[in-house]
């Protein structure tokens, strides 16, 4: 046997399979060349592809034509909430991909090179999402988890870190036994240059995720991330997974002339040292080259030969990796792939339910199995009512509405309603100044839009009051974004406005990557802008804790944002806080204000000019390093003028502002070069 240069892993690169040549490069052969030092694991290897092969000669005196095998397939998303999430659209357009290859009804078997005409091979083998997860619910045959686990340098085969992960965040208790599904691990990055990989059929991983398929999601179907060029990658893959090598044998580096000392064990695919491009005329072993083959590296992929297909059905049939248990029909049943599912399950979504008056929202139907009609209700809309799959509904009037969704696979309806799932916005927004000290919440979604329960009204703490907003990033899920979005807010009287707030924040351990942000729209949200990025190096206002993280006075920072003006001067603008969390600990917001820094003649804040304590109940300094102050204004936030101190003549002055109300001030310091503003709060009633 001459394929003894791979064991368990068996790898496709990520290339671009252009009919132009490629340098193919991946440094996960030497993984397999270490695992191969150990002659425990060569032995068992030699001894179950033994075994496999005289399993292929049994079948062949047997008459198993005919018999077309069922796999129950789920497809698991590991996701950071990127494109990686791909849609269920896309999923089903790579199963149909796969059936259509391994069944050979994919039209282009019919222009294979004259030299193979009449060989491509129906492997009757099919794949149909399972219909019911491990712990005996109905689900889509769809799994999706976040996880940070999505993108990684080097994913070695983890499967027990992704059984792991699945098992516990998804919603179904239980083990995804590959003895019961074929498992897809669907992520951002598999490993650096792969676009999938797999194991061969061994007994060695029992029945744990090592023996999935990982796919990189850009490799999956033809359609969303992927494309016609990829979209046969999952064939391939899964040729590995039923104990097919690559066309030159088991190696990942094709083109190499040593390939023609290397065999795939398939009578029927002659030797050839592999392309990466659809090489026609290859005879660089002698006979000419099955390029257009699913174990090629090849743009044309195209056919399985009758080899490949008893060799395939015969892992299928084997003891060897415990492939054999996923076709037989007690199986089947359990995994709700023996016969057409019933309704089970309605369940609708939109990607934007929130809106101001006058827009629409599109809503999409998550419902599973064999939906056959639709009937939507729409209080509040226009249209009330749908009978589309997918409908679009316009929203004139300010409120929360309810949305129902009757389902029926024309025996059985399910109906879904999910109340206050619409909120529309008054297109003319809260008037400023605003100020928002989360002293009246009894909870976030009572005047804000979270992403995630994370978002809490926290009740401990508080820069000032009693009250502010927490994101309890000590649970939350590395490099997730979670936001908190505001209501509309009119801008459209001013010309620049200034948002000023509070944080407290600190890190769990070194190396936390936590990155702050704070966007503006011009659209009711239906686009954003960075107006404010704080990194994590300065987005610590405390020490690091390992503990959960609960502010003290001194931790509280206060910001100001002076970049709103033009464009975002809007009557329904809107702004949100954005955090992607980086492992750190978690992060309380408080005190925000929103004042027109036109109006109140604010500019450029000087660095000679300070003012301490800020906030202040009693006592203000407010202190020059360059020129004397000569004048103080004071200016509540609507503009009327407070106070006005005159010929002061000195670097440095001491308020008495016991007397002012409670609230957000600013303050214009002529220093004598010119006049600076410095916002100010003042503590207490």
């Amino acid at each position: 046997m001459k394929n003894i240069v791979s064991f368990f892993l068996s790898i496709v690169v990520s290339i671009g399979f252009s009919q132009d040549p490629i340098q193919v490069g991946c440094g996960q052969h030497r993984l397999l060349r270490q695992m191969l030092k150990s002659p425990e694991r060569l032995k068992i290897h030699h001894a179950e592809q033994k075994a496999l092969e005289e399993h292929e000669k049994q079948l062949r005196s047997q008459k198993t034509k005919g018999i077309v095998y069922t796999i129950p397939i789920v497809f698991h998303v590991i996701h950071n909430g990127g494109v990686e999430n791909i849609s269920d659209d896309q999923i089903l357009d790579g199963l149909a991909v796969l059936n259509k290859d391994f069944r050979k009804l994919n039209p282009d078997t019919a222009t294979v090179n004259p030299a193979f005409q009449g060989m491509p091979a129906d492997v009757e083998i099919q794949f149909i999402l399972a219909t019911i997860a491990p712990d005996g619910s109905c689900f889509s045959g769809i799994t999706r988890t976040p996880s940070p686990n999505s993108y990684v340098s080097n994913f070695s085969g983890g499967g027990d870190q992704i059984n792991d992960i699945i098992n516990g965040n998804d919603v179904y208790q239980g083990s995804w036994s590959s003895h019961n599904y074929l498992n897809i691990i669907v992520c951002g990055n598999p490993s650096d240059g792969v676009a999938g990989y797999t194991n061969y059929p061994s007994n060695s991983f029992g029945n744990s995720m090592n023996a999935s398929i990982w796919m990189r999601h850009d490799y999956v179907g033809t359609i969303g991330t992927s494309n016609s060029l990829s979209g046969r990658t999952l064939t391939h893959e899964a040729g590995h997974w039923l104990n097919l090598a690559h066309t030159w044998g088991s190696t990942n580096e094709p083109g190499l002339p040593s390939n023609c000392n290397s065999d795939d064990n398939v009578l029927d695919t002659p030797n050839t040292i592999g392309t990466t491009w659809c090489n026609q005329n290859d005879t660089s072993c002698g006979p000419l080259g099955n390029t257009e083959n699913y174990m090629n590296y090849a743009s044309c992929r195209k056919m399985f030969t009758p080899g490949q297909a008893s060799r395939m059905r015969a892992a299928l049939t084997s003891t060897i990796g415990g492939r054999n248990n996923l076709w037989q029909t007690a199986n089947l049943i359990a995994t709700g792939t023996f016969s057409s599912p019933e309704l089970c399950e309605v369940n609708f979504e939109s990607a934007k339910p929130v809106i101001c008056s006058g827009d629409s929202i599109a809503f999409t139907d998550l419902s599973f199995h064999n939906v056959t009609s639709w009937t939507w209700d729409f209080p509040g809309g226009t249209p009330s009512f749908s009978t589309l799959q997918n409908p679009t509904v316009v929203y004139n009037n300010p409120g929360l509405y309810p949305v129902t969704l009757t389902a029926s696979d024309g025996s059985n309806s399910i109906s879904e309603t999910k109340n206050n799932y619409v909120g529309v916005l008054q297109g003319l927004g809260a008037a400023i100044p605003y100020q928002e000290g989360f002293e009246n919440p009894i909870s976030v979604e009572d005047n804000w839009f979270p992403n995630s329960a994370l978002w809490e009204v926290s009740t401990s703490v508080s820069s000032s009051g009693n009250n502010s907003i927490k994101l309890d990033n000590f649970n939350a899920i590395d490099n997730y974004t979670y936001e908190l979005e505001s209501n509309t807010i009119d801008l459209s009287n001013e010309t620049a406005v200034t948002i000023g707030f509070k944080y407290a924040f600190a890190n769990k351990s070194n190396g936390n990557t936590d990155q702050f942000q704070v966007l503006g729209s011009w659209d009711c949200g239906e686009t954003w802008y960075v107006r404010k990025n704080i990194s994590n190096s300065q987005l610590t206002t405390a020490n690091t804790t390992s503990f959960p993280f609960s502010p003290q006075p001194s931790h509280w920072k206060q910001v100001y944002i002076n970049n709103i003006i033009n464009s975002f001067c809007v009557e329904n603008f809107k702004f949100k806080f954005s955090l992607k969390s980086g492992g750190g600990n978690n992060l309380y917001i408080d005190n925000i204000n929103i004042f027109p820094s036109s109006s109140l003649g604010i500019n450029q804040y000087s660095n000679t000019i300070e003012a301490f304590p800020n906030p202040s109940a009693s006592e203000l300094t407010v202190k020059s390093s360059g020129s004397p102050i000569t004048t103080i204004s004071v200016y509540d936030l609507t503009g009327r003028l407070v106070e006005a101190i005159n010929n002061i003549n000195s670097n440095s002055i001491l308020l008495n502002v016991s007397s002012w109300k409670g609230g957000f001030y600013i303050l214009k310091i002529d220093g004598g070069n010119g006049v600076s503003t410095i916002p100010f709060e003042k503590l207490g009633s």
